[in-house]
């Protein structure tokens, strides 16, 4: 995407906070809710692709309490059980001149989705740690947000409107990860541990982890997969949606060591129905005429999420 492509979306989207609430398996029902406006029955569902989404619980209850067999997005919008967490929805843009530091797959700029930490988090944050800086669990130079809200999690995504396609480059998470390690440490050391220079309680951190964090290890890959999803299909109206494989996603971004996670471009994209695909995104394909880029892409493999 260039610059004014980025302005462009961002000027279109809703100013200001945007909550968006996640429980275990929402994906399911959300994905449900986007491929049929219609009662549907079970047979449908699996012809359509989407037959290991029936076997989540939550649908399970979902269509015996409201469905009677049948499956719809009234349905899946109406089953919605206690106690979501909440997450702020932030844009961004991120991008450099040269690509590969970027980790970009084409030159140019991607758009950041943030799934942010509410303020009831950063006052937890701040009673248990009292933290001298507010980036304790977060890396120089990542697209995280500057405001009092903690980013959680963030999605990087490259669109085409001319073509209806979008490109998920990457799903990351600082924040846990960083936490974690903290904790490992804390355990080895019962005093205190350094965190960016703070000697803090070692009995904090883990406090901090075990009670503050711990919700959030089971679905915050679901969740920021699930709310990119739905910002791409119910704010943009994207159509195809691509998702690097973990082979591919590496050679095109030139990502020759500190590789991402294996399970976020396997075990993630599958549960979430998309299906690979030796096609490639028109929107890399645009400009790139020979060379190896050109060899590459003809080779290349990606995960696909479509709707009629």
């Amino acid at each position: 995407m260039n610059r004014q492509e980025i302005i462009e979306i961002l000027a279109c989207m809703p100013r200001g906070r945007t909550p968006f609430y996640y429980f275990k398996d929402r994906y399911a029902l959300m994905l449900m809710g986007l491929a049929f406006d219609k009662p549907v029955s079970k047979a449908q569902v699996r012809e359509a692709g989407y037959g290991r989404l029936l076997d989540k619980q939550i649908v399970k209850e979902a269509i015996g309490k409201y469905g009677k067999g049948k499956v719809s997005a009234e349905i899946c919008d109406a089953h919605w059980p206690l106690d979501p967490q909440c997450y702020m929805l932030k844009l961004g843009a991120w991008g450099m001149c040269h690509r590969w530091s970027a980790q970009t797959s084409r030159r140019g700029y991607n758009i950041v989705l943030q799934l942010n930490f509410t303020m009831q988090h950063t006052k937890q944050y701040h009673d248990v740690l009292d933290p001298d800086e507010d980036y304790y669990f977060e890396c120089y130079g990542h697209p995280v947000t500057k405001d009092k809200r903690r980013t959680l999690a963030w999605s990087r995504i490259d669109v085409d409107l001319d073509s209806d396609e979008a490109l998920i480059e990457e799903i990351q998470n600082d924040w846990l990860r960083i936490a974690m390690r903290a904790r490992k440490r804390a355990e080895r050391f019962s005093n205190s541990i350094l965190l960016r220079g703070k000697r803090v309680s070692s009995a904090k951190v883990i406090e901090y982890v075990d009670e503050v964090l711990a919700p959030h290890f089971k679905i915050w890959d679901e969740a920021m997969l699930a709310a990119t999803i739905w910002f791409l299909r119910e704010e943009i109206g994207i159509s195809r949606i691509f998702y690097h494989t973990h082979e591919y996603g590496s050679k095109l971004k030139k990502i020759g060591w500190s590789h991402p996670p294996r399970s976020l471009y396997t075990a993630l994209p599958r549960r979430f129905c998309f299906e690979k695909t030796d096609e490639s995104p028109e929107l890399l394909m645009k400009g790139v005429k020979t060379g190896k880029n050109k060899r590459l892409l003809k080779e290349a493999q990606f995960q696909k999420l479509q709707w009629e």
